[in-house]
């Protein structure tokens, strides 16, 4: 199944708000002079880290520049708010979730206006609801609907920087809501998107995205170039580096999307519209997902309607499925299909509501997927024959598979991933 019908949804848009503050005469000069910076947990980890940041902001500042601000919150906080509400509760995914999960952006960006204070920046900290970054009500996975920016503007004029909480947005009743994990940087690329700008900074702990995981393969080699489209098939299948719908935003409203590291002060990686990219190798990287659950459904009635109920509670619940088989049995069907770990409480609660008592569900956890990935495969042949060819001269099984024109993704045993991945990457030249 191709994830983008799912990851570009035909109703998606993000309407920006026409009503704008009063700006300097010189208004394009003023817009010329934003940017959006975010930064991720770990850039944010620590007190000394928030005021690395700090000083960066009050840099940007010195220079001319009209910095706004996006944060995630600390590192590990996040996880550990998670971790008390399963304590309570492992399948709960309402209101209270998202206020809980969101409450840790709230504290970055206070530390990082006191930061700013203290060396003499006036900042002011701006939740989603001060901000109007409004959304859906898919608690967990929320997608934003729109962003007011006449308060952001306003502040910006005033000379103050704003700083803002990412991951999360309220819904029309109010509610807090989060958009799903690595969410900031989405609220950063429709920050700068709803700015009407032409680029954002995504700051983290790595240089640049990578041919692959460098944990997993040691010869990965940064990219610093890689097209909106091979982006978001990398987010999709497992690449941290950026939030999947963070690429989607950038890609629709032409927000360019600069990856780099915060405590090196050197270019990182762009993500841009793919005729900006003079020369596409066949692959462009290797992606892997540990966290992929598979789920195998038996006997199931062989009626499409079935099927299409299923996926559409499903999708009503947020869950994103990503690759489907459906075989034949002597009686009825076998279906099969993978979701990320997260998403495991949530489908077994659907598919115990939903199904006969008849069909026997089992689930795999020990199951990893590894993917190749690059525009220049439209117009390469045989670069499934080479995938398969080098998982088979390895003795790797397969259980499911997808492919797209730009990428082929395969379930396999979770302990063979670190040789499939290694063998994939050399085996399409991308080692250095």
């Amino acid at each position: 199944m191709d994830r983008h019908a799912e990851l570009l949804p035909r109703n998606f848009s993000l309407r920006v708000d026409s009503s704008r503050a009063s700006t300097p005469s010189n208004g394009v000069e003023f817009r010329d002079r934003i940017i959006v910076k975010k930064f991720g947990g770990t850039s944010v980890g620590s007190i000394e880290r928030i005021e690395h940041v700090a000083a960066l902001v009050a840099r940007e500042r010195a220079q001319g520049r009209l910095p706004v601000v996006v944060a995630s919150a600390m590192s590990g906080e996040t996880n550990r708010l998670v971790a008390l509400g399963n304590q309570i509760d492992p399948s709960y995914r309402g209101p209270a979730y998202d206020m809980l999960v969101a409450s840790g952006e709230q504290v970055s960006i206070a530390l990082i206006v006191i930061a700013l204070a203290k060396l003499g920046v006036p900042a002011k900290p701006l939740l989603a609801y001060q901000l109007g970054i409004e959304t859906d009500s898919v608690y967990s996975k929320a997608r934003i609907k729109s962003i007011r920016t006449k308060e952001l503007e306003a502040t910006l004029v005033a000379g103050v920087v704003p700083v803002i909480a990412g991951f999360q947005g309220v819904d029309e009743e109010y509610n807090i809501t989060t958009l799903g994990r690595g969410g900031s940087d989405t609220s950063a690329v429709a920050v700068a998107a709803a700015l009407q700008l032409g680029a954002c900074e995504i700051y983290t702990d790595v240089p640049a995205v990578f041919s692959a995981d460098p944990r997993l393969v040691p010869k990965a080699r940064e990219i610093p170039r890689l097209s909106f489209e091979e982006m978001m098939e990398m987010a999709s299948l497992g690449s941290k580096v950026l939030h999947v719908r963070s690429v989607e935003i950038g890609a629709k409203h032409g927000v360019r999307i600069h990856v780099r590291h915060t405590f090196q002060d050197r270019e990182g990686t762009w993500i841009v519209p793919e005729g900006e990219i003079m020369e596409n190798p066949v692959v462009s990287a290797v992606t892997h997902d540990a966290a992929t659950v598979v789920f195998k459904l038996a006997p199931i009635p062989g009626e499409t309607a079935f099927i299409a109920k299923l996926f559409s509670v499903l999708s009503e619940k947020g869950v994103s499925v990503d690759i489907i088989s459906q075989s034949q049995l002597e009686r009825g069907y076998r279906l099969a299909f993978s979701v990320t770990a997260e998403d495991e409480p949530l489908v077994k609660n659907v598919l115990a509501a939903f199904l006969p008592s008849e069909v026997k569900v089992e689930t795999l956890n020990d199951v990893a997927k590894i993917s190749t990935v690059g525009v220049g495969m439209r117009n390469h042949p045989g670069v499934a024959a080479r995938f398969f060819s080098v998982l088979a001269d390895k003795g790797i099984q397969v259980q499911l598979v997808t492919t797209s024109e730009i990428k082929i993704s395969a379930i396999i045993d979770r302990d063979r991933l670190d040789d499939a991945a290694r063998a994939l990457h050399s085996e399409f030249s991308l080692d250095i």
